[in-house]
Order: structure tokens, then sequence, then C-alpha cells
């Protein structure tokens, strides 16, 4: 239960429970298809019970009648805390048995002292490891009561000050700290900024996070401490001088309507509490069995930059972005867009995220990676409270920017972990948001194309609809992720031209050696090298088609991809198309030869940007597509070839190791649609 008492000027009322809708969504199961096994928001704290905390409050020189309230209500919302409130802390303290149940002391008092009773009481069980919470003007309280002094550690004392109210930031000094580990800097704060606090000689605190005081605003012109932790036997500490509301002047309290400093009471409340902060998956960058079982990888392991780097740059930015306690942290600098080395199209995103105050980010994907704008549909990242002021429902949190508006969602407050994920599966696209389908959209349809016409991508051929590079945006501020992990999707009528462990369905034309390894389809020049060009072949025979394939470059060589290829009688001699792999410094992968009967049809040598698009030594994503007498080649999205030629109408696919002294190519994953 929760219980209030009268203050001197006014009095608590008794609210209810409260759970924030964010929280209902998360525990709630989500019924999008094949749902994440982790979709649910489920700390150990909600099967424990909820945290006791005590408010003491009822005297102070601040409005402690409207701030004890808001941070009842600040706590209770948070889903961790049950809170009762005493505004006669000498009473309640030296003869209520609860005390003994309190997890966390929440100090907003600053008055006389308590008396004798309640003050041993009081520091018995934070001795025996309940937490305290200072809250602003209580480090002004009891001057002389040494073990008061020394459990807060930095007090108002004769000397201390501060400046005009006004708006500050306070960038996190330490991540080492539970408190702070993954707490975004804050910005833009509103508030009374204390300055010369006097440090008790007992006190043994720790400063994680300093705010300048500056002198235009009346301050000391020096780094003043704002969060701060310690310890007073086996009770955990948490202070912070932020939280300032005078009496009859409402504009302070802006200091506590800042959902940055909710978030910071509620993490130092926890912590205070158990020693540790709980925010978003329990089991961050994680899979769990039934995950693994499903066809879900890591793209982000928390500890490595595998898989990411720079867009159009060979490896992991050297500025702006950096693993801090198991996320991917875009910090300043500017390190610029940060890419998943592989290409994707049909598939389910996971991630969590969170942002600084103002921040406005996003997370692309199908992203054909070309010199210019970077163009596909974008997940929007954003603190909507601090940076969607103007309230456009295209640019806030979840929505596909500049096309839909998501419906129905319900952020974590800013400094949290939100739960989202993508999926792409053909021409259909869904946004979630912390469990919730917050809008869907099919390429290509009546409401795509209308609200594609009206944005600034009306001109992009292909938007959408063509695989791509997943993209995590620098827009210039601070922003958080973890748990990314992705599972690729089917899209029916495509089927794999592998199965088991062989080559069953292929055969080898030529002597190169071919083999499955690790379930991919290596191809190498044998030791001595190779005379003539060799290929392991489909038995099937294909006419209209969009072949999808991977390729990675483990030895540089010449290579390609054949289609609507056959065999000369006679001599056997493999000829068709090829979309070509090109190693050498003429990059005209993806480019159409005709192979043993025309030579090059299509080239890449006015294409800088389809002479970009392959990259030796990673994965590669290549779609051929033959239609009629139209032939198209995508790698990795980029189109490197458009060609109209009436040769050849059908045949079979091949792969290539051609001849000489080395080469040797992983492909994996190739399918087939076959269309009418």
């Amino acid at each position: 239960m929760i219980w209030g008492t009268a203050y001197p000027s006014g009095n608590f009322t008794q609210p209810a429970m409260r759970i924030p809708l964010f929280l209902v969504a998360l525990a709630a199961p989500a019924l999008a298809q094949e749902p994440l096994t982790e979709l649910s928001f489920d700390p150990p704290w909600r099967h424990e019970g909820k945290l006791q905390a005590l408010i003491v409050s009822g005297q102070n020189n601040h409005d402690c009648e409207w701030t004890t309230e808001k941070m009842q209500r600040i706590l209770e919302d948070s889903g961790r805390f049950e809170v009762r409130t005493t505004g006669d802390p000498e009473q309640y303290l030296a003869s209520s048995p609860r005390i003994t149940e309190v997890d966390v002391f929440v100090l907003d008092y600053n008055g006389p002292r308590w008396g004798e009773d309640a003050e041993q009481r009081f520091l018995e069980a934070v001795s025996a490891g309940a937490g305290v919470v200072v809250v602003h003007a209580a480090n002004n309280a009891f001057k002389g009561w040494t073990d008061y002094e020394t459990l807060v550690g930095h007090l108002w004392r004769e000397g201390t000050s501060h400046g005009r109210f006004h708006t500050f930031d306070v960038p996190i000094a330490r991540r080492d700290h539970p408190v702070t580990a993954t707490l975004p800097d804050i910005r833009d704060h509103p508030d009374e900024l204390y300055h010369d606090l006097w440090r008790a000689p007992a006190a043994n605190h720790e400063t994680l996070a300093s705010a300048m005081s500056s002198e235009e605003s009346g301050g000391s012109g020096k780094e003043e401490p704002m969060i701060l932790v310690g310890s007073f036997g086996k009770g955990r500490i948490f202070h912070t001088p932020l939280g300032h509301v005078w009496r009859d002047q409402e504009h302070t309290r802006a200091s506590f309507e800042d959902p940055q400093l909710h978030t910071l009471l509620v993490r130092g409340a926890e912590w205070a509490a158990t020693g540790a902060v709980s925010d978003g998956l329990t089991a961050p960058n994680h899979l769990s069995a039934a995950e693994a079982a499903d066809g879900w990888r890591l793209l982000f392991d928390g500890v490595t930059t595998e898989g990411l780097r720079g867009w159009n740059k060979p490896g992991f930015p050297d500025k702006g972005w950096e693993i801090v306690n198991g996320c991917l942290r875009r910090a300043a600098g500017g390190g610029g867009d940060l890419i998943t080395t592989g290409v994707y199209e049909n598939f389910e995103l996971a991630f969590e995220w969170k942002t600084a105050r103002g921040v406005n980010s996003g997370v692309k994907y199908r992203v054909p990676e070309v010199q210019g704008y970077t163009a596909g549909p974008e997940y929007q990242i954003l603190d909507d409270p601090g940076t969607n002021e103007d309230n456009n429902p295209l640019s806030a949190a979840a929505a596909m920017y500049h096309l839909f508006a998501p419906a129905g969602k319900t952020l974590a407050p800013t400094g949290s972990f939100n739960h989202s994920r993508i999926v792409a599966r053909g021409k259909h696209l869904e946004h979630w948001l912390n469990g919730v389908k917050v809008l869907e959209a099919d390429v290509d349809g009546e409401a795509w194309n209308a609200a594609k016409a009206r944005s600034k991508f009306k001109d992009m051929d292909g938007y959408g609809d063509r695989p791509g590079h997943i993209l995590f945006q620098d827009h210039g501020g601070e922003a958080w992720y973890r748990s990314i992990k992705l599972r690729e999707l089917e899209v029916e009528p495509a089927r794999g031209l592998l199965s088991g462990s062989g080559l069953a369905g292929w055969k080898v034309v030529g002597a190169a050696e071919y083999r499955r390894e690790e379930g991919d389809i290596v191809g190498s020049v044998p030791e001595g090298g190779l005379r003539g060009n060799a290929f392991l072949r489909t038995e099937e025979e294909f006419t209209n088609f969009v072949f999808d394939v991977e390729l990675k470059v483990e030895v540089p060589g010449n290579s390609g991809i054949q289609f609507r290829s056959r065999q000369r009688d006679g001599d056997g001699v493999v000829y068709g198309y090829q979309a070509e792999i090109d190693c050498s410094a003429r990059r005209w992968s993806g480019g159409i030869y005709g192979e043993s009967f025309t030579g090059w049809l299509d080239d890449l040598k006015d294409d800088p940007a389809g002479q970009a698009a392959f990259r030796v030594k990673e994965w590669n994503h290549f779609r051929v597509q033959a239609i009629g007498n139209h032939l198209q080649v995508w790698v990795n999205g980029v189109q490197t070839a458009n060609l109209v030629n009436d040769e050849i109408a059908s045949g079979f696919l091949a792969l290539q190791v051609h001849g000489g002294g080395q080469g040797s190519f992983r492909w994996r994953n190739p399918r087939i649609r076959v269309l009418d």
C-alpha cells in the first residue's frame, strides 16, 4: 500500500500504483509472425517484488510538497518501486516497524533534527544495507551531525552558493559504474547549479559526472559535482544536487519536469537499493537457444566491431563511434554513417536503442552503397520530447522518415532503452516499437506511391525495393545501440539451390576444386594453377528468373556468375552470359561478359558507382535478373548492368573459377525465383 501524511503547508494524496504504457506493451506477448523469443522486457525485479522506497520529507526551504509528490510518481511509474512518504520523520523513523522493510530512503528534507531515536534507527538501517538517495537541498540539512554529513558526502555549508537558474549540460565522466554505464550525457537541463559544496572529512564519495558552473550564470567558473556515489556501512549512497524547485516560482519546476532527471533518479534509486540497474532486455547482446534455432544471428556482439564499417570506407571509423559497456555508441567526433558489411533484402532486424536529449538519428535499411545520399527506408531514432518540437508525425520516433507516421506507440523515458524491430519481407515493410507494431507499408502500393510522390525520395528509382546494407546514421548527436540481431526471411516463390551437405543438383566442368565447407560452396584454383576455366553448373536450366547469391573473394583472382549458359557440343566449352567478378584495379564486377561467344556486352567503364559497389574479401550480394531479352545485374544493391540482348533465351547457372595461378571464392545462399 502507499502511505501519505499531511504536510505543514499542504497534503499529499495517496495515488494508486501506476505502470507506464511502455512497460505494459513490453510485457504483453507480441502478435508478430515468428516473434522474437526475448521481445518481452522481463527484468528480475518484476518476479522478486517491487523495491520498497520511503521518501523522507515534510520540511524544506524548497517546495517539498510538490517535489516529493513528483518523485513518488517518477519512482512508481518506473515499475520498479512501491513508494511510501512521510512528512513526520521524527515519529515515523523512531517508531514505525516498517523501517526495516525499506530498500531505499529518498531524502527530500531540510529542517530540524529528527531526534536521537529516529536518527539512530535511520543510521542503523543504512549501515545494515538500506540505500539512500540525496536530492538537492537535502545536502543543506543537519550541520554538525557528523554521521549524516559523512553519509551525504558533499554538503551546502559556509562558502557554498549557486548562480542563476539556467540550462546546462552534465556530461558523464565515468561509465564504470552501474548508474552511468549506459546513461547518455544530460543535455540542456534547466536547474540551479550548486558550487563549492563542502566535502565531509570522512566521506568516501566519488564523482561520476560534473557540470561547468559558468561565471556568466553567476557560478564559480569550475566543474562542480552533479552525480555522486558513496557508501555508509553496507548502505549505498546516491547523491545529486540537481532538482531545485522554489516555492511560488513555477518556472523552476522545469528541473523536475525534465525526463533526463527522471531517468537519473530511477537509476540512482535502484542502484542504491540493489547495487545494480536494470535497463532494457535482461540479456543484451545474447541469442537464446530458441533464437539461434530460428535463424537469428548477432550483428553486434557488444565487444568487437566485426561486421560493421564506415560508409564508403574500408574499416570501422577511427572516431565518432565507440563500444561502451556492451553498446555501440555514436559519440562526438563525426565518424560518419556506420553500415553492416553484409547486404540484406528480406529480414527481421531487432535492436535496442536510446538517445541523449534532443538527438535525431535513424536506422536505414535496403541501402545500396553509392556515392551521395544514403537512400533507403529509415526507422527514425528520436528523442521525441526533446527533439520533435513541431510534433511532425513523419519525423517522430519509429516513423518511416518522410513517408509514414507511427501509431499506437509508447516510448521509454529519455535515456532508457527502447526495443525495436524492422520486418522487410518482399514488398512488405513493418516497424515495431516496444512490442507493438506501429506501422506497415507495401512498396509500390497505392499508399506508398502517394507518400513517395510527396517526399524528397520521389525521384529515386528502386527506393525500398532492393537489397542493401543496414545503416546506423551519424546525425551529429549521441545515440546508443545494442542487442542488434537479424534473421533472413524467405519470400515465396524463391527456392534454395543447395540441399544437404554436398553438391547435389550441380556438376563440375573443368579442373578447379569445388567443395562444401560450413554450408558454403568454395571454389579454388588447384595447387600448381589452372589451365582453362572451370565451372560448377546447375543441372537445371532456367529462362526467366531472379537469381540471388552472396560471394566472398578469399584469394583474389578472376571469376564470374554464369547465367543462361550452355555447353557446346563436341568440346563441352561453357558459353553464355556472365556477371563478372573482377578483383583487378579495373573493378568491373557486375558487368555482363559474353563468355566464349561475344566478349564484353555491358562494362563499367563509365560507371564509378558500379565500380565501387564490389568489395574484395567481404561478402557481396549479387542479383541477376533475366526477363525476356532484358538482362540486369545488381551488386550490393547497386545496378551494375542493364542490357537488352536476344542471343540466348535460356540455360543453366554456373559459378566460375577462372584459369590462372590463383583464386579462391566462397558462395553462400544461392536461391532463385522462377518467373512466368
